[in-house]
């Protein structure tokens, strides 16, 4: 019951930290409208499509490998070797394997997001858009627009062509 307090008051202080953290969005003064709306796209389209492939198969959300099994090299035991091999209870598999299927899934999802906002700033950076933190004003209005509307989008767009506010709010040195 101890371990449950402690993970839930680790989740908290984690969760307020990341409340302060700032909103973040891109830009590049001067930009056109169209020329904003084809970099954005492409870049994210781009983005998309990266994913990690760490080499392994897997079945499941576990690692494609069983060294214990019909001559499978190491003579050793497989993390694997929690899994029913047969008998009456050949359907269900030990909770450790479920959590460990659990947090392989997790990871790669984690590893694949973490690729594509690299992906995405590489790109965006590329173009000559620099990234800068909004405002609480600024955040709080964007708050307000559904994501991913014409509202939403065009907003981002007023902010990020705006030279002043691309160079005040990315910490980039004035030119």
């Amino acid at each position: 019951m101890r371990t449950l307090y402690f993970v839930a008051g680790i989740a908290l202080a984690l969760s307020g930290c990341a409340a302060t953290a700032p909103q973040m969005a891109w830009g590049k003064p001067g930009v056109s409208k169209v020329d904003y709306g084809t970099d954005v796209g492409m870049c994210t389209g781009l983005a998309s499509k990266q994913g990690v492939d760490d080499g392994n198969n897997t079945a499941g959300g576990i690692k494609g490998r069983n060294n214990s099994a019909a001559g499978g090299g190491s003579g050793q035991a497989s993390p694997d070797a929690a899994v029913p091999a047969g008998g009456a209870y050949s359907g269900q598999v030990s909770s450790d394997y479920a959590q460990r299927a659990a947090t392989e899934q997790r990871t790669r999802e984690m590893n694949e997001q973490r690729a594509r906002k690299e992906a995405l700033k590489t790109c965006l950076v590329g173009r000559g858009y620099q990234e800068f933190a909004l405002t609480a004003e600024q955040a709080a209005h964007l708050a307000t627009l559904p994501k991913g509307s014409n509202q939403y989008l065009e907003y981002l767009y007023k902010l990020g062509s705006d030279a002043e506010v691309v160079r005040n709010q990315s910490g980039a040195p004035a030119k």
